[in-house]
């Protein structure tokens, strides 16, 4: 899978020169709108993990407003009810059934299977549209409920689980709707931060006992493998009807950045800093426009898959000297070998079958 020679980027120029959240850049409702969206996603079911705050939200409501019938996962399912309250109340388009709320903790490979098992019963066996928007940012070192480095156990593992117990689901509702189904990833620029530092079951054991461990570089390859992911996906399910994607939002300011310490925030030096909040940074809405885009845009209706996406367009490759904020895609986006040794090792880890 390599990225397009002439990329689609049909959002480029409101792109050219950010004013900060709430400017010119498209917003999820008006991707909605430009792709004639509203309502359209009416008997289509869409599951989103990261629901309860930020990206998730605005996702799940532009979900809703395109008539799907939308699961909405999360943790803490008090907060969640409010947030399906609140996408109800304030919607343009009440077509659609009321968002369903599914607890999923994705620091237990437990807690997906159960959750995987709780969606097939409410959904009748139908999934069209899986995002895989949760996630955690420049954690400290801690592992999860399964003994796994935190980042690329929530990021990667527990959503690489979730697919793959969803997967005859997608299969067989691409097969009875005759539309193919969308797997779309949330990664981020940080992929570029670092490629993945293990290949193999004891480089992985060392990796989640801490060894070398660094925050931001840990997230890149949380990041990186959740573009492997996506790629993996296309290139092996492409021809049976499901096609995959990974997503760079952008900056936002969301609780994501729980995480971030004073000297997280030096890293970027104080100038970058305030051009990131008053020119890059977009608002939860604007950053969830991406995913919404290839949710619901014709221009991936079967094709166009395996691509890192941002800005709602595709990519080309970052420049060598590019800062952080720079758009495109590190050289290590695309690698077919590596793909393919990251997907052997997930479902060695997660315990399914590599078929």
């Amino acid at each position: 899978m390599a990225p397009p020679a002439t990329p689609y980027q049909p959002y480029a120029e409101s792109h050219k020169d950010p004013g900060g959240p709430g400017d010119a850049r498209p917003s999820s409702m008006q991707i909605l709108k430009d792709c004639n969206a509203i309502g359209a996603l009416k008997g289509k079911t869409v599951l989103i993990t990261g629901c309860s705050a930020g990206l998730g939200v605005e996702t799940a409501r532009a979900m809703y407003e395109a008539g799907a019938t939308v699961f909405a996962a999360a943790r803490d399912m008090k907060k969640l009810d409010g947030v399906i309250e609140d996408i109800v109340k304030n919607a343009e388009n009440k077509s659609g059934p009321k968002p369903q709320p599914l607890e999923l903790h994705l620091d237990s490979l437990d807690s997906v299977r159960k959750a995987a098992e709780e969606f097939k019963q409410k959904s009748g066996g139908q999934l069209n549209i899986l995002i895989n928007n949760a996630g955690v940012m420049a954690a400290p070192y801690g592992t999860t409920q399964d003994g796994l480095e935190t980042q690329i156990g929530v990021n990667h593992f527990a959503h690489f689980l979730l697919f793959q117990l969803l997967k005859p689901l997608l299969l067989d509702s691409a097969k009875k709707s005759g539309s193919p189904s969308r797997v779309i990833n949330v990664t981020s620029a940080g992929h570029r931060f670092n490629s993945l530092t293990f290949h193999d079951k004891p480089t992985l054991d060392a990796w989640n006992r801490g060894e070398g461990y660094v925050n931001w570089g840990a997230y890149g390859s949380a990041k990186t493998a959740n573009i492997w992911m996506a790629n993996a996906i296309d290139r092996k399910y492409g021809s049976q009807g499901i096609h995959a994607w990974s997503v760079h939002p952008g900056g936002i300011q969301t609780e994501l950045a729980r995480h971030l310490t004073p000297e997280d925030f030096a890293m970027f030096g104080e100038e970058m800093l305030k051009v990131m909040m008053t020119k890059i940074y977009k608002s939860t809405s604007q950053g969830a426009a991406t995913t919404v885009w290839v949710a619901v845009s014709p221009h991936f209706e079967g094709k166009n898959g395996g691509q890192y996406l941002e800005d709602a367009g595709e990519t080309t490759l970052v420049g060598e000297k590019a800062d952080l904020m720079a758009p495109g895609h590190a050289p290590h986006a695309y690698d077919e070998e590596k793909e393919e040794g990251l997907w052997k090792l997930s479902c060695e880890v997660v315990g399914v079958s590599d078929d």
